[in-house]
């Protein structure tokens, strides 16, 4: 894998070794067969063609990204790089997409556990980070990760398949650091907002690893756990523990 690169650089180094307009599934087995990306989600063709119909030209969405176009529908769910590609095939070396989301190594088992079919609920990792972050900064939890696999960062425009996003990840981090800097474009800015989304997510998910050490990690564990965190809190303001 090529560390740094985002879907849509992936995406569009896919179509460049491909030499041609491709379908998504083409794309996407050339992305795995270079190297280029690792999907961490269980629909990985479907986050790979949102985030392509996001950067293309003529497709209209709500989400879309106008200012970033990299793509160009030719034909029926087939791609191409918008301009041939030229725009960006000179800087495509040396770019590198924006930071990743991580989670600590020693909380894989509660996400096996919380994303397994028995639990039916969360169909990707993502979400389940979400809904981890809001319940970590609703218990005053921020754990730091100790230790992370860096080849299993969540690219940020995977988290994009959520309106809420990076709606929660804002409000987290300006409710934690209680001054609007750290909403600023910056560099220092943006790795505050990380950190604090990251490490109250990691202590969400010890929340849940607390909880589910001695039931069941199924739907009706899950309802139960809800309803344990609808008690008053005396600490930070609540938020709504939606995913």
């Amino acid at each position: 894998m090529i560390e740094g690169l985002s879907i849509r650089d992936a995406a569009e180094k896919a179509l460049l070794k491909i030499g041609r307009a491709a379908t998504i599934p083409e794309i996407y087995a050339e992305i795995l067969q270079s190297g280029l990306y690792e999907f961490n989600t269980q629909n990985p063709e479907h986050v790979l063609r949102t985030t392509i119909v996001r950067h293309t030209e003529n497709i209209e969405r709500p989400d879309s990204f106008k200012e970033r176009i990299s793509f160009s529908i030719v034909g029926d769910e087939t791609y191409a790089l918008a301009n041939g590609g030229k725009a960006r095939a000179s800087k495509m070396n040396s770019t590198t997409g924006i930071k990743r989301i991580h989670r600590a190594t020693d909380k894989e088992e509660i996400i096996r556990l919380m994303t397994s079919d028995q639990m039916g609920v969360f169909r990707e990792i993502w979400r389940l980070l979400m809904l981890a972050a809001q319940i970590g900064y609703r218990n005053a939890r921020r754990d730091p990760l100790k230790v992370i696999d860096s080849g299993k960062g969540i690219d940020q425009s995977t988290f994009g398949n959520s309106p809420a996003w990076p709606g929660v990840m804002f409000l987290i981090s300006l409710a934690d650091a209680g001054a609007a800097e750290v909403l600023a474009g910056t560099p220092e800015s943006e790795e505050q907002r990380i950190s604090a989304f990251q490490e109250y997510a990691n202590g969400g998910l010890a929340i849940l690893q607390e909880f589910f050490s001695s039931r069941p990690a199924d739907l009706d564990g899950l309802l139960d756990f809800i309803d344990s965190q609808r008690g008053a809190r005396g600490a930070p303001p609540d938020l709504e523990l939606s995913i």
